[in-house]
């Protein structure tokens, strides 16, 4: 049977970043499981490097950053298949690193990239190659980690943040991975990934009980593969169906998709999958239980009113908004709803928006509304920006604003 307007309007804009109306009629059509498979099919997404930015170090910090910036953004206000743009989001704010400590901006965008072509894949695939792209091993001090004086902060935030959460592990678990991730570093000539033999520790170690001579990528391995499966499988179904749906969800739900993200080997489009088809997706809660963060509210305005980066200019205010892209706050990265909301916040977005509506203005973005009676022109405002469930009290508010103009 048909799905009903706003169901896949809610849809399109947890799976992406706002759709436009022909894109949610197009989709209505459909019963609800191909609708999902519709916005699962990331076939018609732009290949990954078209338009990559010049990164030259030739070139100033600040334009290539804004380059980078630009570069993601378009591509999460143009890409017909959004679902990998929003994945970038999510891992970016799951498995952190930040340009100011990693100083290098291929780093951050090559680690961009590998969020983007493996964010809806193999979880361990994707770990695996997190753990040795130098933006990691730089930002939590891999690089500078050696047998005789082993760093234990990527060790530990594996478990902590990345995979089983606090208290799912032990100080000897963490001197034991610390110790199996010796050696994997960056080469300083060439920035890239390096495994030095001389720097890894061969001893014999014990981890989560196991006695083995391990290295690094074996601890990724067990943790995915061995009996803290469950257990990983849960805690990033967890952070997923927060980021997605709302947060703290019930932990039956939980309980139901991390069982599908097992039983599919750990692919991670399977986890989104169960998320987007669990009753609990389309109940009143879900509409309603997140604030859309900086990026995608930015990204929201920038793709219902078709204005690009270059006109906009978002990097001018998503730092005060809140949410600097490839600058997490720090390696636990971004929280959600009330971090957002703030006095400075706040004066942040209607700057933002401020700008949107001077262009809107200066392009004839709504060019009839003053003939319109008022009704209709609030309408016409509401469905130009994508407000298609406002609630009683945002209508009444512009009713008024059009009223007193």
């Amino acid at each position: 049977m048909p799905t009903p307007f706003a169901d896949v309007a809610h849809l399109l804009s947890r799976v992406g970043f706002g759709g436009l109306p022909a894109e949610i009629n197009a989709l209505t059509p459909l019963n609800w499981p191909d609708v999902v498979e519709a916005v699962l099919d990331t076939s018609g997404a732009p290949p990954v490097n078209q338009g990559v930015p010049n990164l030259n170090p030739s070139r100033s910090w600040w334009d290539r950053y804004v380059d980078m910036t630009h570069f993601w953004l378009e591509r999460c206000r143009t890409s017909p298949a959004p679902l990998p743009e929003k994945m970038v989001l999510f891992w970016h704010g799951h498995l952190c690193s930040g340009l100011q400590k990693v100083g290098d901006h291929q780093m951050m965008f090559d680690q961009n990239q590998l969020f983007r072509t493996h964010g809806l894949g193999n979880l361990e695939t994707l770990l695996q190659l997190m753990a040795v792209q130098p933006a990691m091993l730089k930002y939590l001090d891999n690089d500078t980690n050696v047998v005789g004086s082993p760093n234990e902060n990527f060790a530990r935030e594996l478990m902590e943040l990345f995979t089983l959460g606090v208290g799912h592990y032990t100080e000897d678990d963490v001197q034991a991975a610390a110790r199996a991730w010796t050696g994997h570093g960056v080469d300083r000539d060439t920035d890239q990934y390096v495994f030095s033999s001389e720097d890894h520790d061969y001893g014999q170690k014990t981890f989560m009980g196991v006695t083995a001579n391990w290295n690094g990528p074996d601890i990724i391995s067990h943790l995915v593969n061995g009996p803290p499966r469950t257990r990983v499988s849960k805690f990033i179904a967890k952070k997923l169906w927060s980021f997605l749906a709302y947060p703290k969800p019930e932990q039956s739900v939980i309980d139901d998709v991390s069982a599908s993200f097992r039983s599919a080997n750990m692919d991670i489009t399977a986890l989104v999958r169960a998320i987007l088809l669990h009753p609990q997706f389309l109940s009143a809660k879900a509409r309603t239980g997140l604030v859309r963060s900086p990026i995608e509210f930015t990204v929201a305005a920038m793709r219902h009113t078709g204005f690009e980066c270059d006109v906009l200019h978002p990097e001018w205010t998503l730092d005060s908004m809140g949410q600097k892209p490839f600058e997490p706050p720090n390696v636990a990265g971004w929280k959600q709803n009330g971090y957002w909301i703030s006095a400075s916040s706040h004066w942040a977005r209607s700057q933002f928006a401020s700008r949107v509506r001077w262009t809107g203005y200066q392009n004839g973005l709504l060019p009839d509304s003053e003939a319109l009676a008022v009704d209709d022109a609030v309408n016409a405002a509401l469905l130009q920006f994508g407000l298609y469930g406002a609630t009683a009290n945002t209508v009444s508010a512009l009713r008024n604003f059009v009223e007193e103009e």
